[in-house]
């Protein structure tokens, strides 16, 4: 449980520097520039960290959650948002790689890790409880 808590921090906190990148450009002007220094720093690199850790932590998730102990409602959401990120993470690039593309869906990866880590949030404030 604590590794999966230590890598759920991490990776939550990947996703907070994609959405301090993403958000206000959304609410100013409604498009994300995909070029500059703070792209690489605030969305490709969290990325690059962010999604291993949830590969761990799906996989420690998972190990969790089957034995009988350890099965909280934080540990199932956690679980279930690292799961989520790394399912949706898979899919981009299976298919990027394996249909005609333009490759302009690796662009959407950092999605990936912003959907599946809503819950994993959930599940980190309902383990501080």
């Amino acid at each position: 449980m604590k590794m999966l808590r230590t890598v759920s921090i991490v990776s939550v906190l990947c996703t907070v520097a994609v959405l301090i990148y993403v958000v206000p450009q959304l609410v100013v002007s409604g498009v994300v520039e995909v070029g500059g220094r703070g792209l690489e720093l605030l969305v490709v690199l969290p990325t690059l960290v962010g999604l291993p850790c949830s590969l761990a932590g799906a996989i420690v998730g998972t190990a969790c959650v089957l034995r009988r102990r350890s099965r909280g409602t934080a540990t199932v959401l956690m679980t279930l948002g690292q799961v989520t990120t790394v399912a949706l993470a898979a899919a981009m690039v299976v298919w990027a790689l394996g249909f005609a593309s333009s490759g302009w869906e690796l662009v959407a990866l950092p999605a990936a890790l912003i959907v599946g880590q809503v819950m994993v949030a959930a599940g980190l404030l309902a383990a501080t409880r």
